[in-house]
């Protein structure tokens, strides 16, 4: 990542990928790593914009099928970058989102599940490319707080325990300094083993959300 892109003010998201979301309600038959090294969203305290909208057609359990694409859109791009900077060294992932009131989104994430992967994140990224976010994947549940050392977009999070439910999200703001140290921490408060990153303002685009929940399929998607 160039420091053209990781330096530049804070960015905002424009461009628009499509998520497949469909209604099963009842009235439709719906970076960082420690701060012992240079950093991205994860820290362990123990060791370590417009948006449109359009909600229809049944669920599929494929993502690249019909009926999991275009239904929804999702601002994955920032504007005013001076590069367009891509994820790169990561796979992807195929993820289920049910919202509290049961609609059901399919949708494709990068996929973070090594200690590299999660240490780098979103660092200087501008551009997510086909997928909406990135999923930060455990083994076993952590308490890791996050940090936007060097990120020039803002991001939205949120956090879930190993059963798929949602256990908090915030909002994070880009921390362009040159100390990690001053930029602000986030953490739900409690374990989780999934931390799903958008740009920001995102997370409800798809149903994540208090009482949300999700499965990540091992399907790859990219």
């Amino acid at each position: 990542m160039t420091s053209a892109a990781t330096r530049a003010a804070g960015l905002a998201a424009v461009a628009l990928v499509a998520a497949g979301c469909a209604s099963v309600s009842n009235d439709a038959a719906e970076p960082g790593e420690p701060d012992s090294s240079v950093p991205i969203v994860v820290e362990s305290p123990v060791a370590e914009s417009p948006v449109a909208v359009s909600i229809s057609g049944p669920t599929s359990t494929d993502p690249s099928s019909a009926e999991a694409q275009a239904t929804k859109n999702v601002v994955t791009r920032a504007v005013g970058a001076t590069e367009t900077v891509l994820p790169e060294g990561y796979g992807s992932v195929a993820a289920t989102i049910t919202s509290a009131d049961g609609d059901v989104c399919d949708v494709c994430l990068w996929l973070a599940d090594t200690e590299a992967q999660r240490g780098s994140g979103l660092m200087g990224v501008t551009d997510l490319g086909d997928a909406v976010g990135m999923a930060f994947r455990w083994e076993q549940p952590v308490s890791n707080r996050f940090f936007m050392f060097q990120t020039p977009t803002a991001l939205s999070i949120a956090w879930f325990a190993p059963n798929g439910s949602h256990v908090g999200q915030a909002d994070m703001e880009p921390c362009l300094v040159d100390d990690s140290a001053m930029c602000e921490r986030y953490s739900p408060g409690e374990p989780y083993n999934v931390a799903i990153e958008m740009f920001g303002g995102q997370l409800d685009a798809i149903g994540i959300g208090p009482g949300s929940s999700i499965e990540l399929r091992d399907l790859p998607c990219l």
